[in-house]
């Protein structure tokens, strides 16, 4: 404190001007009566004394109180005292309220802020996925389609003048809508080399109409898509023969013959194949009057067998269907034309001699 008394001036000099004030009692530095602080020089030390904030305020209110206590006349020490006890209760109590309100607000600001965002609902549960169409259901919903169109072809054929571009676009349908229902039921069976290898009873049918369009739409085109797939198609009918020999009327046998009676030589014709498969189709299904006209109309012509001829067109001229009834008697009047002038010069078996 040595250096700091020598900033005090002497008694017979003035006051240091400027910010350089009397410091008195508590106020002075180092606890001197008197003296007068200079200006702050680099380096020293200034020591600063900071009143508890209670004794601040119990000063507060004891000068307010003796100011009161000064303006009455009947006022006493003992009242003064005790207002300025009151007052400071006063102050006490509403120092302990606002020190007790704001950290609870600050508590509440920071709870209103720190609060999470509310969770969104919980989504509803997803919509059960569609069930798997039925199978069943698909493949009997295509094979219905290929039975409308196989009955349209046969209509068609009936006609004097057939369209032959509506038949080969209605066959062409046909076995798409076919093939569609043995695929839902095997679908194993698709792109394999032998499908019919995998199909079962079950598809018989579908594959059956598959192989009578595909080979009507074939014919449409000429004979080169014919032999084409003559191998599918002979595939094809002979397992329709295996599951279902019965099916349209012993159709697969009936189909298989006329597939090989239709094909030259050299690309798989066999008449004697094709008489075989008609005959037993025939035996198999003798009111069928479709496989007496199939006879009729290709192996005997083409082997010029006039009685095979005679005898199975004649059972399909008198059966209960007109169409094949009607398509049985043009044959017949086709007999002079089918059959050569040999085979006409000779005796009919069961007709008059000359």
């Amino acid at each position: 404190m040595a250096r700091r008394r020598a900033d005090l001036p002497r008694p017979h000099r003035r006051a240091a001007p400027g910010d350089r004030r009397l410091l008195r009692r508590r106020r002075a530095v180092g606890g001197e009566p008197e003296g007068r602080a200079g200006a702050a020089r680099p380096g020293h030390l200034r020591v600063v004394r900071v009143a508890a904030e209670r004794r601040r305020r119990r000063r507060r209110v004891a000068l307010r109180a003796a100011a009161v206590g000064t303006g009455s006349d009947g006022g006493t020490e003992a009242q003064v005292v005790s207002s300025a006890a009151a007052v400071e209760a006063a102050e006490e109590e509403v120092g302990v309220k606002r020190g007790t309100l704001l950290p609870a607000a600050l508590l509440a600001a920071a709870g209103c802020h720190s609060q999470k965002p509310a969770a969104p609902p919980p989504a509803s549960p997803p919509a059960r996925a569609a069930s798997a169409p039925d199978r069943a259901e698909r493949a009997r919903a295509h094979l219905g389609a290929a039975r409308d169109l196989r009955a349209r072809i046969a209509q068609a054929e009936q006609r004097l003048d057939p369209d032959t571009a509506a038949i080969a676009g209605d066959a062409q349908a046909c076995a798409a809508e076919a093939h569609q229902s043995w695929t839902w039921l095997y679908p194993e069976a698709a792109g394999v080399a032998d499908p019919g290898a995998k199909i079962g009873r079950e598809g018989a049918e579908p594959l059956y109409l598959e192989a009578v369009c595909a080979a009507i739409w074939a014919r449409m085109q000429g004979f080169t898509p014919l032999i084409e797939r003559r191998g599918e198609l002979m595939a094809a009918f002979a397992r329709v023969a295996q599951l279902a020999p019965d099916l349209d009327g012993a159709g697969a046998d009936r189909e298989l013959g006329a597939l090989y009676a239709a094909l030259p030589a050299y690309a798989g014709g066999e008449l004697d194949e094709a008489r075989r498969h008609l005959l037993a189709a025939v035996e198999r299904a003798p009111k069928e009057s479709r496989n007496h006209l199939v006879l009729a109309r290709t192996v005997a012509v083409k082997a010029q067998d006039r009685a095979l001829f005679r005898e199975h067109a004649a059972i399909a001229a008198s059966s209960g269907d007109p169409a094949v009834a009607a398509q049985a008697q043009a044959l017949l009047q086709r007999e002079r034309d089918l059959f050569g002038p040999a085979e006409a010069a000779q005796p009919i078996p069961g007709g008059p001699q000359k």
